[in-house]
């Protein structure tokens, strides 16, 4: 049996958000790798990568935050409606 050890065809997405990058609106890429993510602007060879965990670190934390805010804001509509 065979096992396919590198991939053979690239996975990338280009995302709806834009930055300015040399006074052109270009799209973010997203190429996914294994072991990390690239991003990069369209239009440019520069890529920045990032390891999963780090996503992951990163996502978990919005979340906490967002959780937190929602916590507050429903705590502040029952202080509301007491008085």
């Amino acid at each position: 049996m065979n096992y396919l050890r590198d991939r053979k065809s690239r996975l990338s997405f280009i995302t709806n958000s834009t930055a300015r990058y040399r006074g052109k609106e270009r799209a973010i890429v997203m190429e996914v790798f294994p072991e990390y993510a690239a991003v990069r602007l369209f239009g440019t060879r520069t890529r920045y990568e990032v390891s999963w965990r780090a996503v992951f670190d990163l996502s978990a934390e919005i979340h906490m935050r967002r959780e937190r805010q929602r916590g507050r804001e429903a705590r502040k509509t029952i202080q509301r409606k007491e008085f």
